[in-house]
């Protein structure tokens, strides 16, 4: 090796670690050791006044019977089922739309990605202005066809609804681009040859584009599912009464730094980072399963 040529790979070596350690060093003091530190806290109870104090497993032992944890599961189970499944099947029939359009999408993929580029505080005010009961747009066209107005976010029943369906509405621009991305990559070759066997539209998406998406459809499912449990700002934002839009992250939050029990909230977020990791688990046993199957 020419003495050139070896300067030339050590300079590129320096520049990597140039680069890398930075985002090392930023990983390391802002993910890795508060994570740590977190876990510690969880064995401790720990109120900013008071040094912490050993109190062993009773925080996770605290979170058996807490009415609260459980409402604000289920909550939080609802809004990323809902989100997932049903935002997830809008944004697979868009993207078929989308790109059967001959001319104009990039500017339709724009028009839908907009939302997700807003702030989601943004959003949720908006919306909050959408479903007011008085004098909001939702009601005053419900008015025209002579439905009666709707509290939407004034009311138990319909507040979390509401809050999904803004959700919803947000994210889904994200859901069609990376349908769009996965549709583009599926060769025209297979739709001609279905076509000369005389195979429909529908029958094409169902045996063509559905299979060939399985790895466009785990990856938004898992990723779906991870983000759907770590929902905080939309539903803290559009709160309902009666605790009836509260999800897990905003229970966490109000215990660590409206009551100061941090120790409590500690054992929380180990107790949600348990139960994604469980899921995902689960879904890529599934994903396997069926996939040995076929």
């Amino acid at each position: 090796m020419s003495q050139t040529r070896k300067k030339r790979i050590d300079g590129k070596q320096r520049f990597v670690l140039a680069v890398l350690i930075p985002t090392v060093l930023f990983f390391v003091f802002f993910s890795f050791i508060p994570i740590i530190y977190a876990f510690y806290i969880s064995f401790h109870e720990m109120d900013f006044l008071n040094p912490p104090a050993f109190v062993g497993l009773a925080n996770y032992k605290g979170l058996i019977g807490d009415t609260h944890l459980y409402n604000s599961l289920r909550v939080t189970a609802t809004f990323a089922v809902i989100t997932v499944f049903i935002g997830g099947a809008l944004a697979f029939f868009f993207a078929l739309l989308i790109n059967s359009v001959k001319r104009g999408q990039a500017i339709l993929r724009t028009v839908y990605f907009l939302p997700v580029m807003t702030s989601l505080v943004a959003v949720g005010v908006i919306w909050g202005w959408l479903y007011q009961p008085r004098f909001g747009l939702l009601n005053e066209v419900l008015k025209i066809f002579g439905i009666p107005r709707q509290m939407w976010l004034s009311s138990p029943k319909t507040a979390l609804p509401s809050a999904i369906a803004a959700s919803t509405w947000q994210g889904m621009g994200f859901t069609i681009v990376i349908f769009l991305a996965g549709l583009h990559s599926i060769s025209q070759t297979y739709y001609e040859a279905a076509e000369v066997d005389g195979a429909n539209s529908l029958q094409k998406v169902w045996y063509i584009t559905i299979p060939l998406l399985r790895p466009t459809f785990v990856y938004l499912l898992i990723t779906g599912f991870i983000t759907g449990f770590q929902v905080f700002d939309q539903l803290y934002v559009m709160s309902g009464p009666l605790n009836s839009t509260r999800g897990f992250i905003e229970l966490l939050y109000t215990r660590a730094f409206s009551y100061y029990q941090m120790g409590r909230a500690s054992a929380m977020a180990f107790l949600l980072f348990a139960i994604i990791v469980t899921l995902t688990l689960i879904q890529f046993k599934i994903v396997t399963k069926t996939q040995v199957e076929h």
